[in-house]
């Protein structure tokens, strides 16, 4: 996955009325977008988005994880017309935000936020 500014989803996630958006642009806001690193995927099928993210969110957390924001993420891609997506992970020490996006990183269709419990489980 190429690197990005994790200022790349901050119009995005502006326009956006989900929760997790709003928490991840005001830590954005509050620790600068230089705090963050991103990463993103190419532009794939939103079906397949939302078949790989139905299995993860059934296979459930690691020990070291907790995951926020399924339910909202699996019905927002279930119910776009949007036929491609784009994820980006924007990850600070502690917490990694999974926004994903139309492929003109226009419109934010949902963000799962993956709370790292032990820090230090997570960079072993």
């Amino acid at each position: 996955m190429p690197s990005i500014a994790a200022s790349v989803v901050e119009p995005a996630l502006r326009e956006s009325t989900d929760p997790l958006a709003t928490d991840l642009l005001a830590r954005l806001r509050r620790e600068g977008p230089e705090a963050a690193w991103g990463k993103a995927t190419r532009a794939f099928s939103r079906q397949l988005a939302l078949q790989i993210y139905e299995r993860k969110a059934i296979k459930g957390d690691r020990p070291a994880v907790r995951t926020d924001g399924y339910p909202a993420l699996l019905a927002a891609l279930a119910g776009t017309s949007e036929d491609q997506v784009i994820v980006h992970g924007v990850a600070f020490d502690d917490t990694v935000y999974l926004v994903f996006t139309d492929a003109s990183r226009t419109r934010c269709l949902g963000v799962l936020r993956k709370v790292l419990l032990d820090p230090e489980l997570w960079r072993r």
